[in-house]
């Protein structure tokens, strides 16, 4: 055994010695491109080699010598500290992943005690990214707290994460140039080993960048540097985005243009009769219609999940909304009604909407489901009477706090989840819990209806969405990847796809055909709270408890703007139906924000070829509501485009 780990350490030294010649090489290079590096150069010059074995026999000294590990990583973080104030901030990017090294190879080596008295040393400094409190890397120090034996490195899943990653640090040229030279002459071969085995160091053109500059890229962590493998690998994955065929999008928009084609107008808005060359360009305005409604129908994909067919007194009223249905742009915004909960800001835990605006659902921190009847109760007070109660039905089943609602297309069923562990199928017109889907073994935060019917799916604190079929008692697709809670689930307007978000900082798409992670998008800075899907199944927005929403290109798994304006948590997020071109969200700053984008328009005959090009970056701040006293729960649009909002009085 004491030879093959010799033999090992021998084969780290060799990989060391390759390294620090390379950036001798590196040097030689600079100093004959440009003179001016070349006095910079020959001051921090590498010390020429003193002997393979007094070196090596220090290094395997270090190496056994579990003190070597606290008082190498001492010596760093003193020179750091002493640095220019030019590349401080630059060069203070190694140490947290090298303090990662050396407490998990302290707890590896038996040495709890060390490991313990580094952690405490070192927590508050480590707290702190670019300049603010990181929640992350708290959770992250949090987690190794844990790891007080070698045994939990196997079972600790930050401690897995850290040593099967190499972490990414971005150095300019000198700054390297700088940390190698000190390295090598004060003898820190152990954490010069730690960098070239666990470290990806990138060195870049340029200068140093600031702490500033470092805020405005993305913080990397344990999770997010882990995962670049598998985003690359997963968003090359092809997606069919289309909407599904026979919609009744599509019946409405060719009944219109059939209606219109045979009622061609004979006189102008004046009452004067057209002439030959104005019902000419009324007749290539309709052929032009037609063409982009062939255009679109080729974007279209046939359903490979069985559905059930729609009713006819559903698609009847359905044609009848869309034939009522305002038509939203930045010039003409959406009318809004806000349902406020009195007395229940302890209690109300979520909200949501029929799809029509009559019933609004809350699930509350007694475990009950509430549904109430905005046409009876507005029909009671218009006579001047008060609640008598009869507009409000109780629902009563689950064991613990309601977290998630949602309604069904048709407004007939209601899901909810629950602290139990359990879904609910409940009967809106009966007021009875039909069925009860058990699976998940943590309480189950949201739950999301397919806009097609038939499934649903759950998001749980079990680090698992699951995806259900209201004729099986059990979960057809279990979707598992994520590294904490699954928060939040959102269906793809054709049913194919699911998307999650979760604490991880990360959103997931799923295809619930293979239960397969189709995309993986990173660059959230914390918890993802909502999610908002374009009506086109192109644009999948992200919001977080930080208050900045993420607009991304499915296709391209790209990201395409970053909204900002929420302070604190974005809780709900909506979309306009139709083309799309309003998107609403709400939050805990108790504001109804409005953004305009052209960016989920359907595709036009002039831009059909150009079918394969990303979106385009278009969304800006329209307007903003503010309730009085009132976080914001819930926004929705009806099929009519009415905004809906909701959420709990909060009395000061």
């Amino acid at each position: 055994m004491r030879e093959a780990a010799l033999d090992r350490l021998v084969f780290q030294y060799l990989q060391k010695r390759k390294f620090l010649q390379a950036q001798r090489a590196f040097e030689h290079e600079s100093r004959m491109n440009d003179g001016t590096a070349a006095a910079q150069a020959q001051q921090m010059a590498l010390e020429p080699e003193k002997g393979f074995v007094e070196d090596l026999l220090f290094y395997i000294t270090a190496d056994n010598d579990t003190a070597q590990y606290v008082s190498s990583f001492d010596k760093l973080a003193a020179w750091v500290d002493h640095s220019l104030d030019l590349y401080r901030n630059e060069l203070s990017r190694v140490l947290y992943p090298v303090f990662l090294h050396c407490y998990l190879e302290l707890v590896n080596k038996g040495s709890t005690a060390d490991a313990h008295q580094l952690l405490s040393k070192y927590r508050k400094r480590f707290v702190m990214a670019g300049g603010q409190p990181s929640k992350v890397r708290t959770q992250e120090l949090q987690d190794l707290q844990t790891v007080s034996a070698p045994e939990h490195l196997q079972t600790n899943r930050t401690a897995q994460t850290a040593r099967s990653m190499r972490y990414p640090v971005r150095l300019c040229a000198y700054s390297f140039q700088l940390l190698t030279h000190f390295l090598h002459s004060a003898k820190l071969f152990l954490v010069l080993g730690m960098i070239n085995e666990r470290l990806a160091v990138e060195v870049v053109d340029g200068g140093p960048q600031g702490i500033g500059d470092e805020v405005a890229g993305e913080e990397v962590t344990l999770l997010t540097g882990h995962l670049q493998g598998d985003a690359v690998t997963a968003n090359q994955q092809p997606l069919m985005l289309g909407l599904l065929k026979g919609g009744m999008e599509d019946k409405f928009a060719a009944m219109q243009s059939e209606k219109e084609t045979e009622e061609l107008p004979e006189v102008d808005a004046e009452g004067k009769p057209l002439t030959k060359k104005a019902k000419a360009a009324a007749a290539r305005a309709a052929e032009k219609e037609k063409a982009k409604r062939q255009v679109v129908a080729t974007e279209r994909i046939e359903a490979e999940i069985p559905l059930p067919e729609a009713s006819e007194e559903m698609e009847a009223a359905l044609l009848q909304d869309l034939e009522n249905r305002a038509q939203l742009s930045s010039e003409a915004l959406p009318s809004a009604a806000f349902f406020t909960f009195v007395n229940t800001h302890q209690s109300l835990n979520c909200a949501t909407f029929s799809a029509d605006g009559a019933f609004v659902a809350g699930g509350f921190a007694d475990s009950s489901v509430r549904i109430y009847d905005v046409e009876r109760a507005a029909s009671s007070r218009l006579k001047g009477g008060g609640s008598n109660g009869s507009d409000v039905t109780y629902l009563r089943g689950h064991s613990a706090a309601v977290y998630g609602l949602d309604y069904s297309t048709d407004h007939q069923l209601l899901y909810s989840g629950s602290a139990d562990g359990t879904v609910r199928l409940w009967s809106t017109e009966i007021g009875a819990n039909l069925a009860a889907y058990r699976g998940h073994n943590f309480p189950v935060w949201d739950v999301a209806a397919n806009p097609h019917g038939h499934y649903f799916a759950s998001a749980s604190g079990d680090r698992t969405a699951r995806v259900w079929c209201t004729e099986r008692p059990y979960a057809l697709r279990i979707l598992a990847g994520h590294y904490t809670d699954v928060d939040v689930v959102r269906w793809h307007p054709n049913g194919h796809y699911l998307a999650t978000g979760s604490s991880d900082r990360t959103v997931r798409l799923w295809d619930i055909r293979d239960g397969q992670a189709q995309r993986i998008l990173i660059g959230h800075r914390a918890a993802v709270t909502s999610l908002a899907m374009s009506p086109d199944g192109k644009v999948l927005v992200s919001g977080d408890e930080d208050g900045s929403m993420i607009a991304w290109d499915l296709a391209g798994a790209k990201r395409l703007a970053t909204l900002s304006g929420h302070v604190g948590p974005v809780w709900s997020m909506a979309f306009s139906q139709g083309e799309g071109s309003i998107l609403a969200s709400g939050g805990a700053d108790e504001t109804v924000r409005l953004w305009s984008t052209s960016a989920v328009a359907p595709p036009t005959a002039a831009t059909a070829g150009a079918a394969a090009k990303p979106p385009a970056d278009t969304y800006t701040s329209l307007k903003t509501f503010r309730t009085k006293a009132t976080p914001v729960f819930a926004v929705k649009f009806t099929n009519r485009n009415l905004l809906l909002g909701s959420g709990a009085l909060t009395l000061r």
